[in-house]
């Protein structure tokens, strides 16, 4: 888990008063320097259409390619386009980082991750059938056939921004008649936005994360 520090604040909430735990998120550096970081998400937008986000860095944090995609077809459960993201970047680096042979996949889709790491899903199984599971047979097949090494790593969306806002910046015009897609090709193309997150992520800045469930301290 991402977490630089763990602290607390209060909320009083009518006559209740509760701890709202709080903790800095980073986007962490793999161990191994000759290991390459693809994060990745999916967004699904008032549930008709969606789109995947993915960005490829080095250990260090460099951007080397971001991307995403629309997909414009009602029907499709957000774990699709979760999924999605990270087969369209697991394609990508092996169609145009073909050095890349250790990869760590990571995305803030636990339901993904633990389909993808072989876990039991319990959260929401009948938005998970079987396209979904094409996607993840697809994923596994893939990674196992072109990377030397490889992890699926659940993170938390404070430690996926780059992938988060590709996600959603792809969906900004709303649906398109066509599949809408962007192509960064190197941190010169990004947006200022997207150049922002990619160096605090790199200079190891934090954002804050709030628990969503508060602890009743006293009635």
């Amino acid at each position: 888990m991402d977490i630089c520090l763990l602290q607390e604040s209060y909320k009083v909430v009518g006559i209740q008063a509760r701890i709202v735990p709080w903790w800095w998120v980073v986007w962490q550096k793999p161990s191994n320097i000759n290991t390459y970081v693809l994060n990745c998400d999916g967004s699904l937008k008032k549930k008709i259409y969606g789109s995947s986000g993915y960005i490829i860095r080095s250990s260090q944090g460099v951007p080397l390619f971001a991307g995403a995609i629309q997909c414009p077809i009602e029907g499709l459960s957000v774990y699709f386009h979760e999924a999605k993201a990270i087969l369209y970047g697991i394609i990508e680096v092996v169609r145009s980082f073909s050095f890349i042979e250790h990869l760590e996949i990571r995305s803030d889709s636990k339901g993904v991750i633990n389909m993808l790491n072989q876990k039991q899903y319990g959260d929401f199984p009948e938005t998970f059938g079987e396209e979904e599971m094409k996607l993840i047979n697809q994923i596994k097949s893939l990674a196992k056939c072109k990377l030397k090494s490889y992890r699926f790593v659940w993170v938390e969306r404070e430690a996926n921004m780059a992938a988060d806002f590709l996600a959603g910046e792809v969906n900004k015009k709303g649906p398109q008649c066509h599949s809408r897609c962007l192509r960064y090709k190197g941190v010169n193309e990004f947006p200022r936005r997207l150049k922002s997150i990619c160096e605090d992520d790199s200079n190891g800045i934090g954002r804050k994360r709030v628990a969503k469930t508060p602890n009743v301290l006293y009635r």
